[in-house]
């Protein structure tokens, strides 16, 4: 056979509708046309690149790109790198960002920057797009370049891109909860879980017990657009490493398009909007997306604690077969019978110099641990 072509697009509208249906992307959510278009339309400041992968005139892949800038600064303190390290990096990473590629989407918690067709050597595809992503051409050059979020079973797949000094690390993990057959209501799901785990469940039901919960349709998200937008700022202002913020038009985009796989509930308190939380139907698993809280009233209500709450609730309503609560807070998640999904990224730097000098860095890089609880009964 003949060697793999790449063509190049810079926007989803000039990918043929004929690369989604070979590649049958409609059995996955997440590489739909739509739904990459919303992304596309209602987040500017990223640019996007696709990769469709062919060989002998016939399509085999789809690899989407993204360049964004990513500020590092308010992390150096929490950085495992030893003081010396961390002092010599301190005038780089400071007042600055790093322009960065991802293959991948920064919005999704997951392996969402490749489709394969069935039957194509997912190595050979792989090693092409770590080949290629650093010729792409944006305005601002990137320096960095990322594949992200691979589970344990990819593993032996995509460390083709090791070949091209790409750097192997762990990040934090999907943290998943399988809905039992026995939970006919969020009651049994309760019943099932041990005494002091299900203490917790209720207390935070009873604290947010004020709380009004309302379901939002497109014309809702496009009335409150500015107050979701404050609400989920307030959350990506406290992260460690900032990417860029999702523009919430995404989810009156997607919602308009998806309707019944798109879901986003409001919490009101005293005719005010005090947190959300979004989730996407993907099959049988219910699929925890982005949430916002307005933290003076987080603490006297449990908002957080009851929309993690929900999301079961969610789950054993929709009969789905999983809650993937996606990152970030695993030790709460995991009170809840989450287990953990473990995450692997992979990262180069444009020179081939700076790669070497940052692969010990990159080896250093360790997750926050947490306590693993095991709240479900034998």
């Amino acid at each position: 056979m003949s060697d793999i072509k790449i063509t190049y697009h810079t926007t989803i509208q000039e990918v043929p509708d004929t690369v989604f249906t070979t590649l049958v992307c409609k059995d996955t959510l997440y590489f739909e046309k739509e739904f990459l278009s919303a992304f596309e339309k209602a987040n500017p400041k990223i640019e996007y690149c696709y990769f469709v992968l062919s060989q002998d005139n016939d399509c085999i892949g789809l690899a989407i790109l993204q360049r964004m800038s990513v500020a590092i600064d308010n992390a150096q303190e929490h950085l495992p790198f030893s003081e010396r390290i961390a002092r010599s990096l301190q005038c780089y990473i400071s007042a600055r960002k790093i322009h960065t590629i991802v293959c991948g989407n920064v919005f999704l918690s997951g392996n969402y920057g490749v489709i394969i067709k069935e039957g194509i050597p997912q190595e050979s595809i792989y090693k092409k797009v770590a080949q290629e992503i650093k010729k792409v051409h944006t305005k601002k050059k990137a320096s960095v370049f990322f594949f992200k979020d691979f589970i344990d079973q990819d593993i032996s797949v995509v460390s083709e891109v090791e070949k091209h000094q790409f750097q192997p690390f762990a990040v934090e993990p999907n943290m998943r909860l399988k809905i039992s057959n026995d939970w006919i209501d969020f009651d049994q799901y309760k019943a099932a879980l041990k005494s002091k785990y299900r203490v917790k469940v209720n207390k935070a039901d009873k604290k947010s017990a004020p709380l009004t919960m309302r379901s939002f349709e497109a014309e809702d998200i496009e009335k409150h657009r500015d107050e979701l937008q404050q609400l989920y700022c307030n959350i990506t202002d406290r992260a460690l490493f900032k990417t860029i913020d999702l523009e919430i038009e995404t989810y009156k985009l997607l919602k308009i398009r998806f309707r019944e796989s798109v879901l986003i509930n409001t919490y009101w308190y005293e005719n005010r909007i005090v947190g959300f939380a979004t989730a996407f139907k993907v099959k049988n698993s219910i699929d925890a997306h982005f949430i916002g809280i307005d933290y003076t009233y987080n603490k006297e209500l449990s908002i957080y604690p009851r929309i993690l709450n929900d999301y079961v609730r969610l789950g054993i309503e929709m009969k789905a077969e999983e809650v993937n609560f996606g990152r970030t807070s695993s030790e709460i998640k995991s009170t809840l019978g989450a287990t953990p999904e473990n995450l692997t990224c992979y990262v180069r730097h444009r020179r081939t110099v700076a790669t070497l000098l940052f692969k010990p860095l990159v080896r250093q890089i360790k997750m926050k641990e947490y306590k693993q609880h095991t709240p479900l009964k034998s």
